[in-house]
């Protein structure tokens, strides 16, 4: 039932969001920003980073999607929940387009930071110099995420033109998990 599914969904989410805070903890620099920074990134784009996580899991699985190893659902399944087939869909086809560049796991990580790291950079102005410092260390931590999947491309064997199409394919799909997370929260 859509009500038995939504509890599940959001008993995921909360287990999820668990993870997503033990995780961001671990990126080098981090713990460096300040805990109202920390906070602000994570509230900023935690549906993001679920979605994406869960678009990794379900990479391997065409047409459906692997919210956890016991809860797995096709579209047809999905339809119990009022609302919800259109970022259904919009997940399947995000998913698909990762299996079609074959995303792989260092790129699935650099561009999960990236998400996090990017959430807040173009909501506000620095007004203070705490703030213009605070947003230039988020940007040098952005540009070293940044490094790391250019880092990772760089190694898979591709021309210099194919590694740049690569990043762009990469980078542009996150335009898509970004609406998609708004989409999630109307």
């Amino acid at each position: 039932t859509e009500v038995t599914m939504m509890m599940s969904l959001t008993n995921l989410a909360d287990k999820e969001l668990v993870l997503m805070i033990s995780w961001a903890k671990k990126i080098p620099g981090f713990l460096e920003l300040s805990l109202a920074d920390q906070i602000h990134l994570l509230k900023c784009c935690w549906l993001e980073i679920l979605m994406l996580g869960l678009m990794w899991r379900s990479v391997d699985h065409p047409g459906k999607l692997i919210f956890s190893p016991d809860f797995k659902l096709n579209r047809e399944e999905g339809q119990c929940v009022e609302g919800i087939m259109e970022i259904f869909d919009m997940l399947l086809a995000a998913t698909s387009r990762f299996r079609e560049l074959k995303l792989r796991r260092e790129e699935y990580v650099c561009l999960k930071a990236m998400i996090l790291l990017n959430s807040n950079l173009c909501t506000s102005s620095p007004q203070t110099a705490e703030e213009l410092e605070s947003r230039n260390k988020m940007l040098r931590l952005l540009d070293s995420v940044i490094d790391a999947l250019v880092w990772a491309i760089s190694k898979l064997g591709l021309t210099t033109q194919q590694q740049t199409l690569r990043l762009g394919h990469l980078t542009m799909l996150l335009s898509h998990i970004r609406h998609m997370s708004n989409k999630g929260m109307e």
